[in-house]
């Protein structure tokens, strides 16, 4: 889009495999000739890479704009009407058409809250001063140095100062267009399942190291066999102490999270492990079973990886992760041998493996489990935590896997089924639901009843759908498509259940609208059975399927038949005086959020995908 290539520094480029390439008709040439504008986005780039830190300020600026705004409508209401419509048509001289026409959408928005306050100076100057202080502390989070700090000891500071105060807003809303640094990108389920290969002579010595070690010492192949960091000793020990810290394997997960991550090694749950047979109603049965390793899924920012190292040999066995692929039944596949290495978020990522027998294996498959936190770097404490709850927990699921490897006597086996069936159970609950989304329901849902207003609870669960959608489809990483759907979809069927809840209250027989709603979700409806499950989620958008011109009816004869029988079906609710007069404002919303949904698609429709598509079935 045309944003992006404003703020796009030299030589940078975000293209790659499995990565979309922007199309260069969507490039506005009103955009490249404003150079100062560019070279504007560009420094403040520099200072403003994260996404959470360009929502703070895209929360802050407006909050310290409605200060401003209400200390002079406290002078003059006039004078802060005269000052904001210059302050919209400066802006609109300086900068792209799409961005001033944003930009005067949001000082509208801010002048009409400061109206409608009419607050003295004191909420003014509070709003100003918290607005601007939480700035700065969302530079301090991020660790990212403020744009401000680039020219304050400058000789045109002053010119540079009244640039940064005028510009502040539009380049934001500039930043927060450009795919890598928008805060929807918090919403999308990139793909964090990563892989490398570790092929240095030393870490080649390292896995002998540790193979003699294990060969020695190991005393059956009839099951899966598991031995801490700690038990080994002398030269095997310091062998896994190095492959533990391996550079490769850190900076694999902090160039996946970025600037203002720390990653450090969790060396309490690092192991051995020898891969046993697949048994029946043992504890060796959970891994080739859908299953997540640990609990502790709802820790926002922070995630705890599991690395899997294979040193030697590996022709049977097969590591699958069905989240992370465009279906659930045909999932990606990493079959690991002599040095490969594949990290994924330990209390999040569903996995299980496969075993087919091959003559030419000649011993049984041996792995490093090595593990690593990623935290924000100014909230060390939080990353330790997850570190210590994680490790606590997975020495006590440890006990009881040993307890049930080979279960004898009743209550053995009862152990062994308990294990099984809570496994059964989170795979389900991970596979469809996502306990951070259970969470987020539970949290608005606490919140609601706190301020005894559900009003809250349809604001903040109605539109989430969107902000996945939106952020989802401008992603230029690797998507994990199972997690994607299972949020959007998620999301969406509570915003519809909502929906047609507050439509069925309202309803007083208006059988006018009641035709036009079930006419218009029975065309998105079918529509979106036409189009199929896969592709109605933006498959072909992201690169996972090749583009496909429908032709099957409605498409090709209603444009985006999809959205628009949904927008009518939604816009058709108003028929409904009750629901008019109560619940106008959510429908309005839903409007509002389909209608940038429409305009996305249209802007990408025509984009080619670069994407190489893998050969998969449909479930």
């Amino acid at each position: 889009m045309a944003t992006e290539v404003l703020v796009k520094e030299p030589g940078h480029t975000e293209k790659g495999p499995g990565r979309r390439s922007a199309s260069p008709t969507s490039v506005d040439p009103a955009v490249l000739e404003s150079t100062a504008w560019q070279e504007l986005c560009r420094r403040f780039l520099r200072h403003h890479r994260s996404p959470l830190n360009v929502l703070f300020h895209l929360l802050t600026t407006p909050l310290a704009l409605l200060g401003v705004y209400i200390l002079i409508g406290w002078l003059d209401p006039w004078l802060m009407v005269g000052i904001a419509a210059a302050q919209v048509v400066l802006v609109a001289c300086l900068t792209p058409v799409a961005i001033s026409v944003l930009h005067a959408l949001v000082c509208g928005a801010v002048g009409l809250a400061a109206y409608q306050v009419q607050a003295g100076p004191f909420v003014g100057v509070c709003c100003f001063v918290v607005g601007y202080c939480l700035q700065d502390a969302a530079h301090w989070l991020v660790k990212e140095s403020t744009y401000q700090s680039s020219y304050r000891n400058e000789a045109r500071w002053g010119q540079a100062f009244l640039e940064h105060t005028l510009l502040l807003l539009p380049v934001l809303l500039t930043l927060a267009l450009r795919s890598r640094q928008s805060p929807l990108r918090m919403l999308v389920a990139r793909k964090p399942v990563l892989e490398t290969k570790l092929n240095a002579q030393s870490q080649r010595q390292d896995f002998e190291q540790v193979l003699d070690w294990v060969r020695a010492n190991q005393t059956t192949s009839e099951q899966s066999t598991h031995w801490w960091q700690s038990d080994l000793d002398d030269q095997a020990a310091e062998a896994l102490r190095r492959l533990s810290r391996d550079p490769q394997l850190i900076n694999k997960i902090r160039r996946f999270h970025g600037a203002g991550y720390g990653v450090e090694p969790v060396s309490g749950m690092n192991e051995v492990y020898l891969t046993g047979p697949s048994k029946q109603a043992t504890s060796d049965t959970v891994f080739y079973r859908g299953h997540v390793d640990g609990p502790w899924a709802v820790f926002p920012g922070a995630r705890l990886y599991r690395c899997m190292l294979a040193l030697n040999q590996n022709l049977e066995v097969t590591t699958h992760f069905p989240m992370a692929s465009l279906r659930y039944s045909v999932p990606d596949g990493h079959r690991l041998e002599h040095g490969d290495a594949v990290a994924f978020d330990f209390n999040r990522e569903l996995h299980y493996i496969t075993r087919n027998p091959d003559p030419r294996q000649s011993e049984s498959r041996i792995n490093l489990k090595l593990h690593f936190v990623a935290y924000p770097v100014r909230l060390a404490w939080y990353g330790k935590l997850l570190a210590a709850m994680t490790t606590w927990y997975d020495q006590r699921a440890r006990e009881l896997f040993l307890e049930t490897i080979q279960p004898t006597g009743w209550w053995a086996a009862l152990k062994t089924q308990w294990v099984l069936g809570w496994t059964k159970l989170f795979e389900l609950a991970v596979r469809f639901v996502g306990w951070t989304n259970l969470a987020f329901l539970v949290a608005v849902g606490l919140v609601s009843m706190l301020m005894s207003d559900w009003r809250i609870w349809l604001a903040a669960t109605s539109f989430v759908h969107y902000a996945i959608y939106l952020g989802t489809v401008q992603e230029r990483t690797p998507v994990s498509f199972g997690t994607f759907k299972r949020d959007a979809v998620f999301f969406k069927t509570v915003s519809l259940l909502q929906l047609f809840a507050v439509y069925a209250m309202g309803f007083q027989k208006d059988w006018g609208s009641l035709l036009g709603v079930i006419g218009g979700f029975t065309l998105a409806g079918y529509a979106a059975v036409v189009l199929g499950p896969t592709r109605t989620l933006f498959s072909s958008e992201l690169g996972l399927e090749p583009p496909e011109r429908i032709s099957r009816f409605p498409y090709g004869v209603i444009p985006h038949p999809m959205i628009l029988g949904a927008l009518i079906g939604i816009a058709c609710m108003l028929g409904a005086s009750p629901v008019r007069k109560q619940f106008g404002w959510l429908i309005a919303g839903h409007l509002i959020a389909y209608g940038l949904v429409l305009g996305q698609e249209i802007r990408l429709s025509g984009r080619r995908l670069t994407a190489k598509v893998p050969a998969t079935e449909d479930s």
